[in-house]
């Protein structure tokens, strides 16, 4: 059995990247840009003439790789629980960065409900080190309970307000999502192959929670600011329930100025896959 302390103190590899324009184009369609009619206030971000980075992109850039295989957790029973980024400057292109990462927090469920890993990747450019984004991600460890607990858990995300939402529509998920997403390099079979997603316990491959996340992203934006003028400077959720591609997220947005508090929904299952959210506009 795995132990909260030697998890804790675990080297996270340092990743390096250069991202070019084609993996930013390739992301950007990857989570949602360009599935509608193509006008200006998108094409900038899926065409390499005055580029445009999405905001979620930070997501995938200078990831360490499956480091938490390592470790000695069961990986095949590990999914994404909870996300948040924090957008310090727009992901450059042709400019190589670096990611330092460490582990925050193990907290024990109990040997029957596994534990939560929480880990935090700083990126930054690797000549003058200016920040690019900080991520804090929380993985369920499924099969990995009773190992104890150690170090400090980030502040648990608040919930949405208890009133009708300010905005709701829906964002439909096409049928090739997660095999589109897995080209930005996480490979995870339980994303695409049928065995490997029963083995976890799902009847089907899943999407990736951070393919949800960045779809999440681009409506945000498209919906408070149509010319896609408006950034975001933080995001974050906590991830509630699967989605498998081919469903519809049914997405509840209340507004406070330039924070936005949200919620998705697959309302033919009545599942509710992302719930806590919170953005901020830039």
């Amino acid at each position: 059995m795995v132990s909260a302390q030697s998890i804790l103190d675990f080297p996270v590899p340092e990743a390096t990247q250069v991202v070019s324009a084609r993996d930013a184009i390739l992301y950007a369609l990857s989570v949602g840009y360009g599935t509608v009619a193509i006008g200006d206030e998108v094409l900038k971000y899926v065409y390499e003439r005055d580029l445009v980075t999405a905001p979620t992109l930070a997501n995938i850039v200078a990831h360490p790789g499956p480091w938490m295989q390592q470790t000695g957790v069961d990986w095949t029973r590990s999914v994404h629980s909870e996300h948040r980024l924090a957008i310090h400057r727009p992901v450059p292109v042709d400019v190589p960065l670096i990611s330092r990462s460490r582990v925050l927090s193990v907290v024990d469920r109990g040997i029957e409900k596994g534990m939560f890993v929480s880990f935090e990747r700083l990126i930054a450019t690797a000549d003058g080190n200016q920040p690019v984004a900080t991520i804090v991600q929380t993985n369920a460890c499924r099969s990995d309970g009773g190992c104890g607990s150690a170090g400090s858990s980030p502040e648990p995300l608040s919930k949405v307000p208890d009133r009708k939402p300010d905005f709701e529509f829906n964002i439909d998920i096409p049928e090739n999502a997660a095999l589109l997403y897995r080209l930005n390099g996480d490979l995870n079979l339980l994303h695409v192959d049928p065995q490997a997603a029963r083995k976890s316990g799902f009847a089907r491959p899943i999407l990736h929670g951070l393919c949800s996340f960045g779809y999440v992203g681009y409506a945000i934006v498209a919906a408070i600011d149509p010319s896609m003028a408006t950034g975001l400077s933080s995001i974050a959720a906590r991830f509630t329930a699967p989605i498998f591609p081919g469903e519809t997220i049914t997405l509840q947005i209340w507004r406070n100025d330039v924070e936005l508090r949200f919620r998705g929904l697959v309302t033919l299952r009545g599942a509710t896959i992302l719930d806590n959210g919170i953005a901020r506009l830039s």
